[in-house]
């Protein structure tokens, strides 16, 4: 289930389809939950979702996947423009959401602004955080190719090591949006059976204590 990357790492692989029984597997809400998929750039957290989204029956609104749809029909040709790209699709995220009863959301998400706004749009949360450390997300970041919208290939090796700096003095860890927090070890493959029982313990728990 993992890959070699250039680095010699090991990367997460997302299942083609759901190695596990569906049947039984959805928790029964009656409020709006979202279940928020969190961590660094590259720590795993689209392979994570796309596990939650298929064992939970869950709606994926995955921030990426908006963005490159916006690159695709608008073209990207400078930071500027991407800048303003990514920062419509958070809304456009965060309005799909609000309309959603129940969702997987994922996002490299802003620690000073979303968890305010996405308390806002749902009643209850589980936090799903992707741990992995910082060097290990930055060689999977460098070696996977990207959304020519990106403009990676506009970044500088300086630029590379800038941005890896910055990142280990400034990430925060978690949103902790509420206590239903769920922790990963995405170093390593993740085992979809093991956190399909974890995020259900957490969600049977938000679903009762909100």
């Amino acid at each position: 289930m993992s890959s070699a990357g250039a680095s010699g790492t090991r990367q997460l692989s997302a299942p083609r389809s759901s190695p596990w029984p569906i049947s039984g597997s959805i928790v029964t809400v009656g409020a709006r939950l979202l279940i928020v998929v969190s961590g660094l750039a590259a720590s795993g957290k689209t392979t994570v979702s796309k596990v939650l989204s298929l064992g939970l029956c869950m709606p994926l609104i995955d921030k990426d996947e908006i963005l490159e749809a916006l690159f695709d029909s608008l073209g990207c040709e400078d930071r500027e423009q991407r800048y303003r790209l990514s920062r419509a699709s958070d809304e456009v995220l965060h309005r799909i959401a609000a309309s959603a009863n129940t969702a997987v959301v994922v996002n490299w998400w802003n620690h000073d602004s979303a968890p305010a706004r996405l308390r806002e749009i749902s009643d209850s949360q589980v936090e799903v955080f992707c741990e992995c450390p910082v060097e290990l997300a930055a060689a999977r970041f460098a070696s996977r190719e990207r959304h020519s919208g990106h403009l990676d290939h506009l970044r500088t090796p300086e630029e590379h090591d800038d941005g890896i700096r910055r990142m280990r003095e400034s990430f925060r860890g978690p949103l902790r949006l509420s206590e239903h927090l769920v922790t990963v070890d995405t170093r390593d493959p993740v085992d979809p059976e093991v956190l399909l029982d974890r995020v259900r313990s957490a969600m049977s728990a938000a679903a009762v204590g909100g």
